[in-house]
């Protein structure tokens, strides 16, 4: 391997930072770790600090936008995304799949006035047997998609629909549209059609549900992590927008097996470990007073 090969490595590695970073720093970062002089094998331990550091970066230009809004976005795009793969994994008709993408798609992209419309869409058809009578849940399927019986099952699409206008509303207050996220969130509704055509792979059996539920955790914790860093609200606001609607179905009935019991503890957990690092205050720096 030569010094080209570990240039090449490392400028690969350093794409965990954020674009305007790389381009002011990134190249006295790469000569800083080549420095020693030439390579045959890139340092394990230097690739590791870059992407720690990388990560620490984009943690931390996140907050340039405000907490509530960034947070209150990314706590729906999550709603949206399990609603989508709910869709997938019940085999849900076309439209209702594709209006599920398209709400995923705008919110993913910060188009507020694009996902409003959807979410309230999507909030009344799965709500209609509540507010017009049990008969309307014989509709259409293909146009209509799926009708719930109770309001704890619809808690989700209520707080999707609500967290829509006020994103919508709060738009009026700011000139600039809501903050695109990267489209590495599609691999979760990409991994659940994988999951749901696999011959052997049954709806909301063990392998679905184990790999929804370490999905879950897996997002969490990063935003545990980034929490940590960053000391922002956004990601327990997201958390707790995702997390509380779904708690309460269990509170209302609870879970036949310690598994499900287990299941909502650990986003409990993860949610309330948000929440306490993002109120904790940090460390005051020692002042040095000069010799």
């Amino acid at each position: 391997m030569s010094r080209s090969f570990a240039e090449r490595w490392y400028r690969l590695f350093l794409t965990a930072f954020p674009p305007g970073h790389r381009a002011e720093y990134g190249a006295e970062i790469v000569g800083t770790l080549l420095a020693d002089g030439p390579r045959r094998v890139p340092s394990a331990r230097e690739t590791a600090g870059l992407l720690a550091a990388g990560s620490a970066a984009r943690v931390r230009a996140a907050t340039a936008t405000p907490w509530w809004t960034d947070g209150l976005q990314l706590g729906l795009l999550m709603l949206a995304l399990a609603s989508l793969v709910d869709g997938v994994g019940d085999h849900a008709p076309p439209w209702w799949l594709a209006a599920s993408a398209v709400l995923v798609g705008a919110l993913l992209r910060g188009w507020a006035l694009v996902a409003l419309p959807l979410a309230l869409a999507v909030a009344f058809t799965t709500s209609r047997a509540m507010l017009l009578g049990a008969e309307t849940a014989s509709w259409p399927p293909q146009y209509f998609g799926p009708a719930y019986h109770n309001w704890i099952s619809l808690a989700p699409y209520g707080v999707l629909a609500l967290g829509a206008v006020i994103l919508a509303v709060g738009r009026s207050d700011r000139p600039r549209r809501l903050r695109a996220r990267p489209l590495w969130w599609l691999v979760i509704p990409a991994a659940a059609v994988v999951l749901a055509y696999l011959p052997g792979i049954r709806e909301y059996g063990q392998t679905w549900q184990v790999a929804r539920a370490g999905t879950e955790c897996a997002i969490l914790f990063a935003g545990v992590l980034a929490t940590a860093i960053a000391r922002s609200p956004r990601w327990a606001l997201a958390a707790a927008v995702y997390v509380l609607p779904g708690v309460a179905s269990p509170l209302a009935n609870p879970p036949p097996n310690a598994q499900d019991v287990a299941y909502w503890s650990t986003l409990t957990g993860l949610l309330l470990a948000m929440a306490a690092t993002a109120w904790r205050p940090q460390p005051i720096p020692e002042r040095r007073h000069p010799r």
